[in-house]
């Protein structure tokens, strides 16, 4: 039969509940579903929900690790403005967004509050397919920043065909050299 089970409510006051104490507690809520939902945190106007807290030294948090197509949306609401850190602590993360597997893809977008990929280290882009840079509204800048350090173009040991400009009506192709 059709069940409500209330925990904490009535009067608008500030309450504590606790379920599972301390020790090695196994505390499911809605696992042996079959249909249906499990809401956290859908009426707040304010506050913090956490999952694994920060009491959470090892172990794993996982987020529809079924076997079944699904769905995982983060913040996705149409108002209201979002920010989504994912590994932003200031220490050693490896963070891996997607995989290599099949017919997988991966789309990052960006309206017009621009996009950018910035390292200390090492930037890599490489492809099986083809690779292209382009843009619809500004220039290609390539080593447009005022720092020394040379640019390399088809210096890989391959045999390559390089081609610069092309011969459309009005194209030019301008070389400037220092003394």
């Amino acid at each position: 039969a059709a069940t409500t089970v209330n925990i904490g409510t009535g009067a608008a006051v500030v309450k504590t509940i606790s379920i599972g104490g301390t020790g090695a507690n196994v505390i499911a809520i809605g696992n042996t579903q079959t249909a249906g939902s499990v809401a956290i945190g859908t009426a707040m106007t304010t506050g913090t929900v956490s999952i694994g807290g920060t009491g959470l030294q090892t172990g794993t948090i996982s987020i529809a690790p079924g076997t079944g197509a699904q769905t995982v949306n983060i913040a996705t609401g149409g108002t209201g403005i979002k920010t989504v850190n994912i590994g932003t602590g200031a220490i050693d993360n490896v963070i891996t967004i997607g995989t290599a597997t099949a017919a997988a893809s991966l789309s990052l977008l960006a309206g017009t509050g621009n996009m950018t990929a910035d390292s200390a280290g090492t930037l890599l882009l490489d492809a099986a397919g083809v690779l292209e840079i382009n843009s619809s509204a500004g220039v290609i800048g390539i080593g447009n920043d005022a720092v020394a350090q040379n640019i390399n173009i088809g210096t890989g040991a391959a045999a390559r065909t390089i081609t610069i400009g092309n011969a459309s009506s009005t194209t030019s192709v301008v070389l400037n050299v220092g003394t």
